[in-house]
């Protein structure tokens, strides 16, 4: 059974009003709503950054030096690397406890 050409006309009608429509409605969504494309990376970037301020944070709590303060002591520096990075001399044995 062939299709007539009212109903081939007919089926190509809605094929193309059903495309248009999801074309509509994918416009809609990605630039003219409110969950939009730019909202969401906009977001993402906020997340990001405030995941690396977590992470900075978390590192400074351990810190009980600044930067500045390490920077211009030589014996402070040594104590950090000692405390913080577990450095030692070459004729030294160092033990770590961990608490648990």
């Amino acid at each position: 059974m062939e299709p007539t050409p009212k109903s081939r006309s007919r089926f190509k009608f809605f094929a193309v009003l059903f495309a248009v429509t999801l074309l509509l409605f994918a416009a809609y969504f990605f630039f003219l709503s409110d969950h939009n494309l730019k909202t969401h990376r906009d977001l993402n970037q906020k997340i990001s950054n405030l995941e690396d301020k977590i992470t900075n944070t978390k590192n400074q709590v351990g810190n009980v030096y600044t930067y500045e303060q390490i920077v211009a002591d030589s014996e402070l520096l040594e104590t950090y690397g000692r405390e913080q990075l577990n450095m030692h001399k070459p004729n030294e044995d160092i033990f770590v406890i961990l608490h648990e």
